[in-house]
Order: structure tokens, then sequence, then C-alpha cells
């Protein structure tokens, strides 16, 4: 047998509305629909409602990652392949196991002297 949704018509309605409202949703205005009492009586969580929107295709913007200084977080992978591209050699794979730090540094020059 099939499981019934934890979520009432009312309940999609809003988060429908917000997202209509303001364009897209967010986790902030997740939070907020989370502390209502409709979905809080029923045990529901701001990453549920979240989860709903999802999959009801409702456009959600995602919490931006940044690092302690403020950039963005950039995967070590996916540098070796921009000093692949700059540099034009291949197989440089090895190069992920670098220091990240190390690896940015090496990254910014060559793409400032290269490019």
């Amino acid at each position: 047998m099939a499981k019934g949704s934890k979520y009432t018509e009312a309940m999609v309605n809003l988060i429908e509305d917000v997202a209509s409202d303001t364009g897209s949703l967010n986790l902030q205005k997740c939070n907020a629909l989370a502390a209502m009492p409709v979905f809080a009586e029923a045990g529901i969580t701001a990453r549920g409602i979240v989860a709903k929107a999802r999959t009801l295709g409702l456009p959600y913007q995602k919490v931006v990652r940044t690092t302690k200084d403020g950039r963005s977080i950039v995967r070590k992978d996916e540098m070796v392949t921009r000093l692949e591209e700059v540099t034009g050699l291949s197989g440089l794979d090895g190069l992920e196991k670098a220091n990240k730090e190390a690896l940015r540094r090496l990254v910014d020059h060559l793409v400032a002297t290269v490019a």
C-alpha cells in the first residue's frame, strides 16, 4: 500500500504561493514556512519543505557556499582541469593530491601570466 503524503493541500498551496510571490524559494523562506503552526505541528522542517518544493518542480536557490575569506569553493579536480586548459598539458591528475592552497596559487599565477 502506498504511503500517504504528510503535506496537506493547504500546505502545498502555501509553499506554491511563497514561491510564486517571490519568484523562487530559498532556505530562509523555507525556515519561515517551517515556523508556521501548520508545518510545525505536523513536524515538517525547513529541509522537508525544500525537498517538497523540489519534487513539485518549484524554483529553489541553493545556499552559495564560500570559504572563510569569501571566495567561492572550488574543488581540487576543477583546479587541475583549469591547469590543463591553461598550460595545454594533459594527464595532471596526480596534482589533485597537492595542497589546495598551493594549487590555487599556482592556478591563479598561471592564469594571470599565460592568459
